[in-house]
């Protein structure tokens, strides 16, 4: 878990920002919360967790997701001095932005199948038969998704193996040398974050905190059913997939339009997987694109999990998860019960 870096490696359009001394001030206190911590040998267990939630705020001025930095600034400006409130503003975005994009999202519903065989250009008209004025959800999103990424996963390309095994044209694709894997809906945002589907006040504060970056418009635009839009969803291989929810891999934005850079912490999650990726539809106005705006929050989310050390001590702690089948009656699962339970109203989705 690196430390805070040094107020002077903060990004460049902060040091030219006309309010760059307020924000430098803001990030000092960061850094004065970690010296504190530091030199708090009474913390014990506890120090970790606390290291974790100072750095997600001090990391968030490193990787903050938008140009509207000011509500956060003023934030931890106004509890200067108090300690706990500062950990404990840290641990709600530890709760509800690393972990609201590091919990498993479920798999995607089987789409059914299409015995008669059909030509893709049949197929995609009978799929938009099917799906007229219909209701959205999961499954109707990756029918929809699929068209729009060709019936393949928009990274490595390979082609949907279930609609594969339906439709001629992609069956002669892979005689001639394609690749077809199993492919699913994978979601920007996930699908925890909708109110139908969660206890409205968790979702509330979810919507609380992305306020905080200056996205108000974000639960206007995921609330309820909306959270299935064309622009929060992509089809994926299933290894990557896994590999975008739990914030091993992000795209980066380029100059080019609708080209992204993928990005990783560990090289091997890059390993014969494009460096660069272009997103493509036949119909900008009826499939459109993923929205930049919601892949940046997650290329921030998983830049500030992975320095913070966030990604690393719930990796640990759904591994032990896993391994516990009995929570100690001294409490010292507790950590374990609390993700657990946190993870419960995430599985709700699946």
């Amino acid at each position: 878990m690196p430390a805070l870096p040094p107020v002077d490696t903060l990004p460049r359009w902060i040091r030219q920002h006309p309010r760059s001394h307020e924000i430098e001030s803001a990030y000092n206190i960061c850094l004065d919360l970690e010296d504190w911590i530091q030199h708090r040998a009474d913390l014990g267990k506890e120090k970790e967790k606390a290291l974790i939630h100072c750095r997600i705020l001090g990391y968030l001025f490193l990787h903050f997701p938008s140009d509207n930095i000011g509500p956060f600034v003023r934030e931890i400006v106004t509890i200067s001095g108090k300690h706990q409130a500062l950990l404990d503003l840290g641990e709600r975005f530890y709760v509800y932005f690393v972990k609201l994009f590091t919990y498993k999202k479920g798999r995607t519903p089987m789409p059914s199948s299409h015995p008669s065989r059909l030509s893709v250009d049949d197929l995609v008209a009978k799929v938009e038969d099917e799906l007229k004025d219909a209701p959205q959800n999961h499954q109707k999103a990756k029918k929809l998704a699929l068209i729009r990424d060709g019936f393949q996963c928009v990274v490595t390309k390979v082609y949907d193996r279930r609609t594969m095994y339906d439709n001629r044209t992609l069956q002669q694709a892979v005689l001639d040398g394609a690749d077809a894997k199993c492919t699913e809906c994978a979601h920007i945002f996930p699908e925890s974050i909708s109110s139908e589907i969660t206890p409205e006040n968790y979702a509330a504060t979810v919507w609380a905190v992305l306020d905080r970056f200056g996205y108000r418009n974000l639960r206007q635009d995921l609330n309820g059913a909306r959270i299935h839009r064309l622009e929060n969803v992509m089809t994926m291989e299933a290894g990557v997939r896994l590999d975008f929810d739990e914030l091993r891999i992000y795209f980066t934005a380029t100059e080019v339009p609708n080209r992204y850079k993928l990005e990783a912490f560990r090289e091997i999650c890059l390993c014969q997987r494009p460096r660069y990726v272009t997103f493509s539809t036949p119909d900008a106005d009826k499939y459109p694109l993923p929205n930049p705006t919601y892949l940046a929050i997650h290329a921030a989310c998983a830049k500030v999990a992975h320095h913070s050390g966030a990604a690393e001590h719930i990796e640990e702690v759904l591994k032990r998860m896993e391994d516990t089948l009995v929570l100690a009656e001294d409490g010292g699962s507790s950590d374990v019960l609390y993700t657990a339970m946190l993870s419960s109203i995430h599985t709700l989705a699946v």
